[in-house]
C-alpha cells in the first residue's frame, strides 16, 4: 500500500510485484562483485515473477482517490498510474459533498441529496454525481483559463513596448550618425518654439525676445545675427536657419574631438538615458496595473484603460528620452586645454614651489612663522648669502618628532618612512 497525494507519481510506472533490480542491489550491497550481484539478481527475479503473477491475477494496481482535483488532467494522470504497459488495473475516487470543489461548483448537490432523504455518511453511486463533478471541474478550468488569458492580455501591452524599446536601443548601438538624430530632435523642439512665436508675433518685440530666451535656455544657443534680422525671417527661412545652425554646432564639436569620439559619447548617453527611463516606466506600469482595476466600479474596462494610459505613458517616455539627449548634446561645450602662461608670454620656466604643510616634522615651525617675516622675504627675493657667507638658522621644534616607523600624521595608516617621510 502506497499513500501519496494526487500529484505524486506523475510519469512513473509502478511495477507490479516490486522492483527486482532494486531488491538485488539492496541485498547484495555496494561492495558486491558483479558475479555476486548476478546471483542475487537471479534469485530476486524468480521471487518477483511469482509476486507479479499473484498481483496480476488479483486485478493489478488499484488506485484509490480521496478527492477530485480542480483539473481533470490531474485526475487522469493519477488514474493512469494503473493499467500500465498491458498490466490490469482499477481506479476509483471517493469524494465528499463538503469538499471545496463540490461546495463552490456543485450546484447545491448536498441540499438536493438531503431533500431525497439520504442520510449523512451514506455512500451514493449515481451517474448524476459523476456528471456534476465533471461540470464543476469544467467550470474551474474555464475560470482559470480566463484568468490566464486576462493576464496574458495585460502582458501583451508591456511586451509590445519592450520589443519597440529594445529595437530602438539596438539601432542606436549600431548607428554611426547619432548626431543626425540629435539635430532632428533639436529641430523639432525649436520648430514648436517657432510656431508659438509666429502665433504671437507682434511689433513690440516681446515674442522674438521670448523665442531667443527659450533657445538659450534649451540649447545655450545665441544667433549670430541681429535680433531684427532674425525676426524678419519667414517660417521656412527660420526653420532652415535653425537646422543649419544646429548642424554646424555638431560639426564643430566633431572637429574638436573627432567624429568617432563624439558618436561614442552620444551613444553612451543615449543608452544610459534609455535604461534609466525604461526602469521608471516599468514601475509606473506596475502602479497603473494595480490602480486600474478600481475603474471597473465606474463601468470601465480595466484592460482598455490600461492599454490607453500605458501607451500614453510610453509615448511620454520616448519624448522625454529624445528631449533629454538633445538638450545634453547641444548644451555640452568642448574646450581644449589652455596653454602654459610662460609659453604664451615667451618667458623662461616659472618658479616651482613644493609645499607640504602639516605633513612633516617642521610643520609646526612653518605654521607659526610671523606674517611679517613672510612679507620681508617676498619683498627681497634676490637677497641671498654670498659664497663665503654662512647663514646659521636655529630651528626650534614645537611639535614632537615623528619617527620613521611611527604612523604618518596624515592619517593614511602607513608608516611615516613609506608615506610623507620617503
Amino acid at each position: 500500500v502506497t499513500i501519496a497525494t494526487n500529484m505524486a507519481g506523475r510519469g512513473t510506472d509502478i511495477k507490479l510485484g516490486g522492483n527486482p533490480e532494486f531488491r538485488a542491489r539492496k541485498k547484495a550491497g555496494t561492495d558486491a562483485t558483479p558475479e555476486e550481484y548476478r546471483k542475487v539478481h537471479e534469485a530476486e527475479l524468480e521471487k518477483w515473477q511469482s509476486d507479479y503473477d499473484e498481483v496480476r491475477s488479483a486485478g493489478g494496481l488499484f488506485v484509490l482517490g480521496t478527492e477530485r482535483h480542480e483539473s481533470r488532467r490531474i485526475d487522469n494522470q493519477l488514474r493512469g498510474r494503473s493499467g500500465r504497459q498491458g498490466d490490469p488495473g482499477t481506479s476509483r475516487f471517493f469524494i465528499s459533498l463538503d469538499d471545496e470543489l463540490m461546495r463552490l461548483f456543485g450546484e447545491n448537490l448536498k441540499n438536493l441529496m438531503q431533500r431525497f432523504g439520504f442520510k449523512p455518511g451514506e455512500v451514493i453511486y449515481h451517474p448524476w454525481i459523476s456528471k456534476t463533478i465533471e461540470k464543476a471541474q469544467k467550470r474551474v478550468e474555464d475560470r482559470n483559463f480566463e484568468i490566464r488569458k486576462h493576464l496574458l492580455e495585460f502582458d501583451d501591452v508591456l511586451n509590445e513596448q519592450r520589443n519597440f524599446i529594445y529595437t530602438k536601443r539596438n539601432e542606436i548601438l549600431s548607428d554611426s550618425q547619432i548626431s543626425d538624430r540629435i539635430v532632428e530632435t533639436a529641430l523639432e523642439i525649436a520648430s514648436n518654439m517657432a510656431d508659438e512665436y509666429l502665433e504671437k508675433k507682434d511689433k513690440s518685440g516681446v515674442a522674438i525676445k521670448r523665442l531667443l530666451e527659450q533657445l538659450f535656455e534649451e540649447f545655450f544657443y545665441i544667433p549670430d545675427i541681429p535680433a531684427e534680422e532674425f525676426a524678419a525671417k519667414t517660417e521656412s527661412q527660420l526653420r532652415e536657419y535653425l537646422s543649419q545652425a544646429f548642424r554646424n554646432e555638431m560639426e564643430e564639436k566633431a572637429k574638436l574631438i573627432g567624429h568617432e569620439y563624439l558618436n561614442a559619447f552620444l551613444r553612451q548617453e543615449y543608452i544610459n538615458c534609455i535604461d534609466s527611463k525604461w526602469l521608471d516606466h516599468l514601475s509606473a506600469l506596475d502602479a497603473l496595473k494595480e490602480a486600474v482595476y478600481l475603474r471597473a466600479y465606474s463601468q470601465k474596462n480595466p484592460l482598455t484603460e490600461y492599454k490607453l494610459e500605458g501607451f500614453q505613458i510610453f509615448d511620454e517616455m520616448l519624448v522625454a528620452i529624445r528631449t533629454e539627449i538633445a538638450h545634453k548634446a547641444m548644451r555640452v561645450k568642448i574646450r581644449t586645454a589652455p596653454e602654459h602662461p610662460h609659453s604664451a608670454h615667451g618667458g623662461g620656466k616659472p618658479a616651482m614651489v613644493a609645499s607640504h604643510a602639516g605633513m612633516d616634522q617642521f610643520a609646526g615651525v612653518q605654521a607659526r612663522q610671523p606674517r611679517q617675516q613672510a612679507s620681508v622675504l617676498q619683498s627681497q627675493p634676490q637677497a641671498r648669502p654670498g659664497p663665503g657667507e654662512n647663514q646659521q638658522i636655529q630651528v626650534k621644534r614645537n611639535e614632537p618628532k615623528v619617527g620613521r616607523n611611527d604612523p604618518c600624521p596624515c592619517g593614511s595608516g602607513k608608516k611615516y618612512k613609506k608615506c610623507h617621510g620617503s
